[in-house]
């Protein structure tokens, strides 16, 4: 199983969502930026490499959600996200199509990556996500 990190960083109340490029796994898709972790680094350190070198953005870890597995057939993931806010940067993109700032609500509304739409459909990790949207990251 791969270990997959993503990052939901919550800036002003909403949520940044990436969507993935025509040559990927899920094209089109939109999802938690992020990436594998590699045998040298830790989770942590792996989401903040991970964001700086797909999005160009320095994020700070603020906390971890509860993570999910999923079996795409073509591979089975471990995705572990973390709860991030922004701290510097001005978005480049490396790896997507495209980005947006939504609000929880609204991640429903997306065509999510089945890994990252489990991840919100967890009751822990939305209740969460509002707590984090609402009081942290204003």
């Amino acid at each position: 199983m791969i270990q997959v990190t993503c990052a939901i960083i919550i800036h002003q109340g909403k949520i940044l969502v990436a969507q993935n490029n025509e040559s990927s796994d899920h094209p089109f898709q939109w999802e938690f930026p992020g990436g594998k972790v590699k045998s040298d680094e830790t989770e942590k350190e792996c989401i903040v490499r991970e964001i700086k070198e797909e999005l160009n953005l320095t994020v700070e870890v603020q906390g971890a959600l509860t993570p999910v597995e999923h079996d795409y057939q073509i591979k089975a993931i471990r995705l572990i996200p973390f709860v991030c806010s922004l701290v510097s940067g001005k978005i480049k993109l490396n790896d997507h199509n495209a980005v947006k700032w939504v609000t929880v609500g609204e991640l429903d509304e997306l065509d999510l990556a089945e890994a990252d739409k489990m991840l919100i459909q967890t009751t822990e990790n939305r209740d969460c996500l509002k707590k984090y949207a609402r009081e942290k990251m204003h």
